[in-house]
């Protein structure tokens, strides 16, 4: 089978530099005799005019293909309301990221059931997202899945190998930029002096301008420190490389619709990490139910400090629980069962039978 997958900002020599999960299973489709071309344009401006650009390269594409594989809907637009009236015939698979929204107007609501009926399916990261979708009643039950979408395991392990984690962890560790809720945090940090937190993120993300708001903190609490970063290709390792060598992987957000700190999560997991995250109901893992971090209830610096008090008097059960985050992401959340579960979904879209994979091949996943 010829796939076409679209990544709105990654090309496939960004595969060098980045874990296998950013591609949302693609890079390993040939494991299951999926043939994956890449339409490569991080355009960025006018939606309207990407929607156009997008759909003229699809449809026009040198190399046939049997379905569109995607890790956003954004810029697919055109190209979805097109199969939706008939006049594209291939299938569309898309990551949603959140909850499809409805409209009160009856109109509305009909052309956006037309407009949705063009996606042959949409998988969604959490469960929550496809209870809420169905219950707009926009579109079919069929048509929604949720995955787990999972971190590359072999690349968290190479990063394992080349760090020096002989010294013991002081430190808490925050990475991501995206809606990160740092005044809360940092004020549980203050209430716990002995705790030491690094924070990483860039200079803004949106509307938000984090280094604004970080330095007007750092000054004020000696036990945090703020690390204003550039996106490189080797930001990613080096990362991963602090959160590893970390006591414990903190994840504050604000409240949103959506798995917002997810990335981080899984990342953490990956890497032993006991994790200390905002109590988001989007996550499709419940760390305390599984034994490996402690929720937060938003826009509560007193809970945090608790928290982390815990994991400071608690060093062995926090190590515990980061070797058993991992091994939970060993067994059922990582990048190769990613890529089985994308399979298997677009063979079934397809309509074409998937053949399971030969012992020989799955030996060969697990050691690459």
């Amino acid at each position: 089978m010829n796939v076409l997958f679209y990544h709105r900002f990654l090309k496939r020599t960004d595969a060098a530099s980045l874990p296998h999960h950013f591609f949302y299973g693609a890079l390993d489709l040939d494991n299951f005799d999926v043939n994956v071309s890449f339409l490569e344009d991080a355009s960025m401006g006018n939606r309207i005019v990407l929607a156009i650009k997008m759909a003229f390269k699809i449809i026009f594409f040198n190399q046939s293909h049997d379905l569109i594989y995607a890790s956003t809907p954004y810029g697919l637009e055109l190209l979805v309301l097109l199969k939706a009236i008939c006049l594209f015939n291939k299938p569309i698979v898309v990551w949603q990221h959140r909850a499809l929204r409805s409209s009160t107007n009856p109109f509305k609501k009909w052309l956006l059931k037309v407009y949705y009926s063009g996606f042959s399916k949409m998988i969604m990261f959490s469960d929550l997202h496809v209870q809420e979708t169905l219950a707009t009643g926009i579109t079919k039950r069929d048509k929604l899945m949720q995955m787990h979408w999972g971190p590359d395991t072999n690349y968290f392990d190479k990063i394992i190998a080349e760090t020096d984690n002989n010294a013991v962890p002081r430190y808490f560790c925050s990475t991501g930029r995206e809606n990160r809720d740092f005044p809360t945090l940092i004020k549980g940090f203050e209430n716990a002096p002995e705790s030491i937190l690094r924070i990483y993120t860039t200079k803004r993300h949106g509307n938000m301008n984090n280094e604004k708001l970080l330095l007007a903190y750092a000054d004020k609490h000696k036990n945090v420190e703020v690390n204003i970063i550039e996106n490189k290709p080797t930001l990613n390792k080096f990362l991963s490389k602090e959160v590893y060598k970390s006591q414990c992987a903190i994840i504050s957000c604000h409240e949103h619709k959506y798995t917002v700190g997810l990335t981080s999560l899984l990342e953490a997991m990956a890497l032993k990490k006991v994790v200390i995250i905002s109590d988001n109901p989007y996550f499709p893992i419940d760390v305390e139910k599984q034994g490996i971090g402690i929720k937060v209830p938003y826009n509560d610096p007193n809970a945090w400090t608790k928290a982390i008090n815990f994991i400071m008097q608690n060093p062995e059960l926090a190590s515990a629980m980061g070797e058993k985050a991992r091994k939970f992401i060993d067994e059922e959340c990582n990048a190769d069962i990613l890529s089985y579960n994308v399979a298997k979904c677009l063979y079934e879209v397809a309509g074409r039978k998937f053949s399971e994979p030969s012992i020989l091949k799955v030996q060969n996943m697990v050691k690459a």
